[in-house]
């Protein structure tokens, strides 16, 4: 277990969408309110815009350990006010079950397209994935002769895609999620279906077909609503050791 500095510093962008989400948790884990982080302190973000690309970046190459905020996996949309918490990641590796409830799963089943859908720009830039599409169409080009369907943000809707799909390839998409949710063998490099998906992309032709439930679990305990960040904050201690630091009321109250 990694024990980190107790200097918190939470990153506002000034979008308040998603202010609104470290001004909650600042009343449970103290911190300061930074509008720049100051490289050396434990820095938390929402998304990756507003220079909270950079901050990743910057902590990766240097070992650094953050907390990343955004989309929830099962209840989308920061007006549910439902988000992930990820460790050094902009998705969980945290895969201890939790007692919360998980959403219902359709049969696994086959299918003659691939989906496949690649890093967001941002995503690209920050895990230095821009030749990704290259080579994975290459490499399912050598190994199945299946339709392939490259799926873009806005292109049309995934869950109807997903009717008749082989399988959804991703670097790491919360797409992954829907599709295994519907049936869909996932390959993926590092999303959030990792327990559950195959990396190896030449197997594309023979998928795998786990249960779901113990990853769901896991998932559904990186998913937490505003009302409940105290557990979710509690979560991440007791695995991370992520500590609270004082309360800053007045910087609190200034940020509100």
């Amino acid at each position: 277990m990694t024990t980190y500095s107790p200097r918190i510093e939470l990153v506002l962008t000034g979008v308040r969408r998603r202010d609104i989400i470290l001004i909650e948790l600042a009343k449970v884990c103290g911190g300061e309110f930074v509008t720049k982080w100051d490289g050396d302190s434990f820095p938390i973000i929402v998304g990756n815009n507003e220079g909270c690309d950079e901050i990743q970046i910057r902590c990766r190459k240097e070992g650094k350990h953050y907390l990343y905020i955004d989309h929830a996996y099962f209840n989308r949309g920061y007006e549910g006010g439902c988000f992930r918490f990820c460790k050094d990641h902009y998705h969980t590796t945290d895969w201890r079950p939790s007692d919360k409830k998980i959403p219902k799963t359709a049969p696994w089943h086959e299918g003659d397209t691939i989906i496949v859908i690649p890093p967001a720009p941002m995503v690209e830039k920050i895990y230095n994935a821009r030749g990704w599409l290259r080579e994975t169409l290459d490499t399912l080009a050598q190994h199945t002769d299946k339709r392939i369907v490259i799926k873009q943000k806005g292109d049309g809707r995934l869950a109807d895609m997903l009717k008749t799909a082989h399988a959804l390839v991703s670097y790491g998409s919360v797409a992954e999620v829907e599709a295994a949710l519907a049936g869909v063998p996932v390959f993926t490099t590092c999303g959030p279906s990792l327990p559950v998906a195959q990396t190896d992309f030449s197997k594309i032709e023979t998928p795998i077909y786990p249960d779901r439930e113990k990853w769901l679990s896991a998932l559904a305990g990186a998913e937490w609503h505003l009302s409940e960040l105290d557990k979710a904050w509690s979560r991440l201690y007791e695995h991370h050791d992520i500590r609270r630091t004082t309360d800053r009321s007045g910087q609190l109250a200034q940020a509100i």
